[in-house]
């Protein structure tokens, strides 16, 4: 994955927030914890040696 397709799933994540798709907050940690997976594993990329 590289950095662009991380914001775009952010901003996918943002959006449905706001229309209330994460209503049930095991739903909302789900959907922040996969976007955390992202983000470390981008880092990872980035620092490999971290």
């Amino acid at each position: 994955m590289n950095g662009q397709l991380l914001f775009l799933q952010i901003e996918i994540f943002f959006g449905r927030l706001q229309e209330g798709v994460y209503d049930h907050p095991v739903v909302l940690a789900m959907a922040l914890e996969s976007l955390t997976n992202m983000a470390w594993d981008e880092v990872d990329a980035v620092y490999p040696n971290l």
